[in-house]
């Protein structure tokens, strides 16, 4: 009886694990240009600042391309569209600075009503999947059902886009 409950869990424990590895591919099936990343910067300080990162695509029809890996952050991606040529885009925020909100402190407890709960400023870290160099980046992308992982290399970077705060006219 033994025997066969050890053998169970080291089953079980085998094809759990080989459930939750990254299948990283060498090359993906669709075509991949030279992509760029471009930090920005909000002209107002509640307005944040983030990185861009635009990698050229083309060949894309039957695959879903989900998630970007970059610099140790990860981000939904978007296809767009420019002059005729997809990309593959996500956008990487770094936190923003907001102004904190007015809470009412009252000894009649239905006068705090409306007060929003104070958020945990710390955020459980959850472990970078690939190793990657500053220039390097993974897309994730869907073909018939399985999640694919493709190393995209030679990510430049450009100067940064910092906005004005002053109103349009």
């Amino acid at each position: 009886m033994k025997n066969t409950i050890y053998s169970f869990l080291v089953v079980t424990v085998l094809v759990t694990s080989c459930s939750s590895q990254k299948n990283l591919v060498n090359s993906a099936p669709f075509q991949i240009g030279e992509g760029y990343s471009q930090e920005w910067i909000g002209g107002k300080e509640a307005t944040g600042s983030g990185l861009l990162v635009k990698i050229p695509v083309s060949e894309i029809e039957g695959y879903t391309l989900n998630t970007l890996f970059f610099r140790g952050q990860q981000a939904y991606v978007k296809i767009e569209t420019e002059e005729g040529q997809k990309f593959v885009v996500a956008k990487f925020d770094k936190e923003r600075k907001v102004a904190p909100h007015d809470i009412v402190a009252h000894a009649d407890p239905r006068e705090e009503f409306g007060n929003k709960p104070i958020k945990n400023e710390a955020k459980e870290e959850l472990e970078f999947p690939f190793t990657l160099a500053d220039d390097e980046a993974v897309l994730s992308y869907i073909q018939k059902s399985t999640i694919n992982y493709v190393k995209v290399k030679g990510v430049k970077d450009k100067p940064a886009l910092i906005y004005s705060s002053k109103p349009r006219e």
